[in-house]
């Protein structure tokens, strides 16, 4: 009988980690991913000016390193580095005033966070 509470126990402590590590994880994509959006919507309607445009774009990225730092522990490296690389040339190509090569890396972006809240998503595809 022991044991059968301590197995219930620790299943109970990896299901709580689990959900507060997928509500972090969808935290935190939408938020990067709404910005993301934000951004590319600025540029294709041309309703932000290139200062408001390498500003945000420059929010984004620190607020990606922010993220960054929390989900190393989570998510694979090789996505995160993915993710990173495109935020980079988004960056770079903002800041060169590249506006319209910027939209996809935006995309590549936009694409890359929310398939990380995807795939780490708690489901029987996933498990299987």
């Amino acid at each position: 009988m022991k044991e059968l509470i301590i197995m219930i126990i620790i299943l109970l402590i990896i299901f709580s980690c689990a959900i507060v590590t997928q509500r972090f994880l969808n935290n935190t994509s939408d938020t990067l991913s709404s910005k993301l959006e934000e951004l590319k919507t600025g540029i294709g309607e041309g309703n932000m000016s290139e200062e408001q445009m390498k500003q945000k774009s420059e929010e984004i990225y620190e607020e990606w390193e922010d993220i960054n730092e929390k989900w190393s522990v989570i998510v694979l490296h090789d996505e995160i580095d993915l993710i990173e690389t495109s935020l980079i040339r988004m960056k770079s190509k903002i800041e060169t005033d590249n506006f319209e090569e910027s939209m996809e890396d935006l995309d590549t972006s936009i694409f890359l966070v929310k398939h990380i809240k995807e795939k780490e998503k708690t489901s029987l595809k996933n498990i299987f």
